[in-house]
C-alpha cells in the first residue's frame, strides 16, 4: 500500500543519512591523522648502508649520496675492479654510475685508444664494434668506454689521437679541451690542451685521446661553470699516473638516472683518490662496455650502462679506450 512504501522510503532514507554521516566521520579522521602524523621524508635517507670501499668514499667525501639503493664490485679481470653504484642525491634525483679501476703496475694490463675497425681512419663505430676489431690473442679486450668529442658527420675527434706511439692527429678545436695519455713506460696522465704540444714534442706518449674540461689538477678541484645535470664518461688518473678510474654515470631517464655536473664529476675523482682527471664525451656516446667471458663468442662483450640514444642502444663514436690484457 501507499502507506507502507512510505514508511520503506523514510527508513531507507535514514539508513542512507547515518552511512553518509559515518563516512564523513571516517574521511575527517583520517584527514587528522594524517595532518598530525606526517612522515619526516628526510628520515627515509639512509647512506650508511654502501658496502663496497668505492662507494663508501664517495659517500663520505662528496656530500652527494643521500640515499644508497645498491652497490657491488666486481673483478674484471686481474687488475681491473668495476663498482657499480646506484643511488638518490639530496636533491632527489636518482642517479647510476660505474667506477672502473685500472691497475697499470700490473704488468698484464695495459690502455689503449681504438678507432673503428681498429684502423688508422677517422670515421664513426660503436664501442662494442670496436672492441671487437681490437679484440685478438694476446690482446684480450676487456672493457671499453667512448673517449673524445667528435664531429657527427665525419667522425673525426676534436682533439689529438695516438695509437701504437703513432701521432694520428694533434691538433684540437675550439673551446675548452685536454688530452688522456699514456706514457711509453705506462703511465697515466692528462694535460691541459696548452700544455700538450710540449709533451708532445717530448715523444713520450704511447696512447692518446682527446677530452673537454678539466675536472681536477694538481689534486685540486677546477671551477666550473656549466650546472647541467647530463650521461658523462670521464677518466681520472693518480698522482704516480700507475692508478686509472673512469666514471660513467647514466641520464636522461629520469626514474632511473639524471645524469651528473661537472662539479660533481671532480668530487667524485677527489673523493677516490685521483690527483688529476678530465670529462670525455657524454650524453647519447657514453658508453661502458666489458667483456663476459675469456672466450671468443660473438657475444663476449656487454654494455653495463644505459646509452641514453633511441632507448638504451649504442651511438657510433670517433674513438675510445680500451682495457687490454696480454695474457
Amino acid at each position: 500500500s501507499l502507506i507502507v512504501k512510505k514508511a520503506v522510503m523514510k527508513t531507507n532514507n535514514k539508513i542512507f543519512l547515518k552511512i553518509r554521516l559515518l563516512f564523513c566521520l571516517f574521511a575527517l579522521s583520517t584527514t587528522l591523522w594524517s595532518c598530525n602524523d606526517t612522515p619526516d621524508y628526510n628520515d627515509a635517507y639512509d647512506n650508511t648502508t654502501a658496502t663496497t670501499a668505492v662507494a663508501q668514499k664517495l659517500v663520505a667525501g662528496t656530500g652527494l649520496i643521500g640515499h644508497m639503493i645498491d652497490d657491488r664490485t666486481w673483478t674484471v679481470t686481474d687488475g681491473v675492479e668495476a663498482t657499480e653504484i646506484a643511488y638518490v642525491s639530496y636533491e632527489g634525483y636518482t642517479t647510476k654510475m660505474f667506477v672502473v679501476e685500472v691497475d697499470l703496475s700490473n704488468p698484464a694490463i695495459s690502455i689503449a685508444a681504438s678507432l673503428p675497425d681498429n684502423g688508422t681512419t677517422f670515421k664513426m663505430q660503436s664501442m662494442t664494434r670496436q672492441a671487437l676489431a681490437a679484440d685478438a690473442a694476446g690482446n684480450k679486450v676487456w672493457a671499453g668506454f667512448n673517449a673524445d668529442f667528435f664531429n657527427m658527420t665525419t667522425g673525426v675527434p676534436r682533439g689529438p689521437v695516438h695509437r701504437n706511439g703513432v701521432m694520428l692527429k694533434n691538433t684540437f678545436d675550439s673551446g675548452e679541451r685536454s688530452v688522456f695519455y699514456i706514457t711509453r713506460d705506462k703511465k697515466a696522465a692528462v694535460a691541459h690542451r696548452d700544455d700538450y704540444p710540449a709533451v708532445n714534442a717530448s715523444g713520450v706518449i704511447q696512447e692518446a685521446v682527446g677530452g673537454g674540461v678539466m675536472l681536477m689538477t694538481e689534486g685540486e678541484l677546477v671551477t666550473q661553470e656549466e650546472e647541467g645535470l647530463e650521461p658523462r664518461t670521464a677518466v681520472g688518473v693518480s698522482e704516480d699516473g700507475k692508478t686509472v678510474w673512469f666514471l660513467v654515470v647514466d641520464g636522461r631517464n629520469w626514474n632511473y638516472s639524471n645524469g651528473m655536473r661537472y662539479q660533481e664529476l671532480g668530487l667524485c675523482f677527489q673523493s677516490i683518490g685521483a690527483h688529476d682527471a678530465i670529462n670525455l664525451d657524454g650524453g647519447g656516446s657514453t658508453t661502458f662496455l666489458v667483456r663476459t667471458t675469456p672466450e671468443f663468442t660473438d657475444d663476449r662483450f656487454k654494455v653495463c650502462n644505459w646509452p641514453c640514444d633511441n632507448g638504451g642502444q649504442e651511438r657510433a663514436v670517433g674513438d675510445g679506450l680500451l682495457i687490454i690484457s696480454n695474457q
